[in-house]
């Protein structure tokens, strides 16, 4: 009997390598690229601070939450560096997946000014949103993580936003899950020049003041921590 059923497995197993249904593996080692830097400082938040400061303080608690719990985290660049995107990518070789950290903005025409506020805002979308590239040389296993990881922020109470699949330019991505707010953006120099699986992360709508508000929350940022660690070791 033992014998029927090692062969069995063996026969399983072989199915999905056919079928090429990525198996769902642990993963032990990341590379945490926070996105943008201060000469390129991404977006502007609704109380006028720049994106790369969310972006730095969530991969700080992130990296040290992941490393409680025995993971070992790279990092694409030291807080303040100035790093070119493709080295970005090249350095998740040796580890299981790359993400790279942003916060997110509207296009310019839903922007409002707003006396209250140093920058500028908007109400138009919130939420989370994850991005893969068919590009990357791991896509599938992309996918998966992406999948896991909307999951994890799902079960936390976070909800996506979709306003990056409208039909408008600057926008119109396709979208892969609706209900896991992930889409696919080919050209993201580090997913598609990434040699692992790869996967960016706008944790929050940083434009809109409520969002902004839950990213600068230690609560939200180690909820987003939590959810990554279980996008790396999955419940069986």
């Amino acid at each position: 009997m033992q014998r029927l059923h090692f062969h069995g497995v063996r026969s399983v197993f072989a199915a999905l390598v056919l079928l090429q249904v990525p198996l769902i593996v642990e993963a032990s080692s990341i590379t945490i690229d926070s996105g943008h830097s201060p000469k390129h400082p991404g977006t502007t938040s609704c109380s006028g601070k720049p994106e790369y400061y969310f972006n730095d303080t969530l991969s700080a608690d992130v990296i040290k939450r992941l490393r409680r719990f025995d993971i070992t985290v790279r990092l694409s660049r030291a807080r303040g560096a100035e790093v070119a995107l493709d080295a970005r990518a090249k350095s998740s070789n040796g580890t299981d997946v790359l993400l790279s950290i942003h916060h997110d903005s509207v296009q310019p025409q839903f922007i409002t000014n707003n006396n209250q506020h140093k920058g500028q805002c908007s109400e138009k979308a919130s939420g989370f949103s994850i991005f893969v590239s068919a590009l990357n040389p791991q896509y599938e296993q992309s996918l998966v993580y992406a999948r896991r990881l909307g999951q994890a922020l799902i079960r936390r109470g976070l909800k996506p936003t979709l306003h990056h699949s409208e039909a408008i330019p600057g926008e119109n991505r396709k979208l892969l899950d609706k209900n896991l707010g992930i889409y696919q953006f080919n050209e993201l120099i580090v997913l598609k020049k990434s040699p692992t699986p790869a996967l960016l992360l706008e944790a929050a709508v940083i434009v809109n003041p409520e969002d902004e508000s839950l990213a600068s929350s230690s609560d939200f940022r180690i909820s987003i921590a939590d959810a990554i660690r279980d996008m790396m070791r999955p419940t069986q």
